[in-house]
């Protein structure tokens, strides 16, 4: 047999470091992710519900003459921010579960790149995501001034950028589910399941702190005590309550606190955490 001469092997050849490792998986999820059909229809989405909105207010103030000192885009800003952090945790959801249900997570993994790794990879990318399609709807805004000429301006979208901290945990919630599921329709069901059961406590809870104390009966009144007694924990580790503090904005004009904002960031933290945990114990 004819002797082969074997290819040569730098010493000095290393491996990708983590950071270098996540940037090249961040670039091939964000890649992917642009190219695909839903981004554009969800960036459309964005556009067309700036466009409803817009009109909606040009109509009721055409023929009046106000003052406006709230900021006009609030309320929008509120529902496309609340909008893209379900959706993206939706897709987050499936993330990891997609990729373990057709075995192309176990390649990632021999790569050889960590599991904590690939899980953080999966999160920022829809951050990226994210902080596009954010900046998608601001130039439509800007450019299309679809709540009349001179409304609104480059300055009007910093409170988007705060928005936006509330969105991160529910966001972190999908990327857990997905961490703990071995398919995408499992994941999707618990992620909705989650959503759904989380925002019915706030649900409820507004409806019952809305309701006169007079006429209330005793059930209620007791309901109302209970779900209060555990709305401080619930509030804390709920990452459903970022968007219930966003629609509570809506009406009581308040700004959030510095402790709300550390808050969510340290849920969001710990819901990451978690996840890279899952997935080192349940493996590929």
């Amino acid at each position: 047999m004819e002797h082969v001469r074997p290819p040569y092997v730098s010493a000095g050849l290393r491996p990708p470091g983590l950071g270098r490792q996540a940037f090249l998986l961040v670039r091939r999820e964000t890649a992917a992710k642009f190219a695909s059909l839903w981004f554009w229809l969800v960036a459309s989405a964005l556009c067309l519900m700036a466009y409803v909105y817009g009109s909606g207010f040009a109509q009721t103030f055409e023929t009046e003459s106000v003052l406006v000192t709230a900021d006009p885009l609030a309320g929008l800003n509120m529902l496309v921010v609340a909008f893209l952090g379900l959706v993206l945790g939706l897709r987050l959801a499936g993330g990891l579960s997609w990729e373990r249900e057709h075995h192309t997570l176990e390649v990632l993994l021999v790569g050889p790149v960590s599991s904590s790794v690939v899980v953080l990879a999966k999160y920022l990318a829809e951050l990226v995501v994210l902080a596009v399609l954010v900046a998608v709807y601001c130039f439509y805004i800007v450019a299309a001034q679809p709540l009349g000429a001179g409304v609104t301006g480059a300055g009007d979208f910093a409170a988007i950028l705060a928005n936006g901290l509330f969105v991160l945990p529910v966001m972190a919630m999908g990327l857990a589910v997905s961490a703990m599921t071995g398919s995408v329709r499992m994941a999707v069901l618990i992620y909705l399941a989650l959503v759904a059961l989380l925002a019915a406590y706030e649900v409820g809870l507004g409806l019952l702190r809305a309701l006169p104390a007079e006429t209330m009966s005793l059930f209620s009144l007791y309901l109302q005590a209970l779900l209060e007694a555990g709305a401080p924990l619930f509030h804390a580790l709920s990452p459903v309550a970022g968007i219930a503090f966003l629609a509570e904005r809506l009406v009581t004009q308040e700004a959030p606190s510095v402790p709300q904002s550390l808050g969510v960031i340290a849920l969001t933290a710990g819901l990451a955490l978690l996840s890279c945990y899952i997935a080192r114990r349940k493996g590929a």
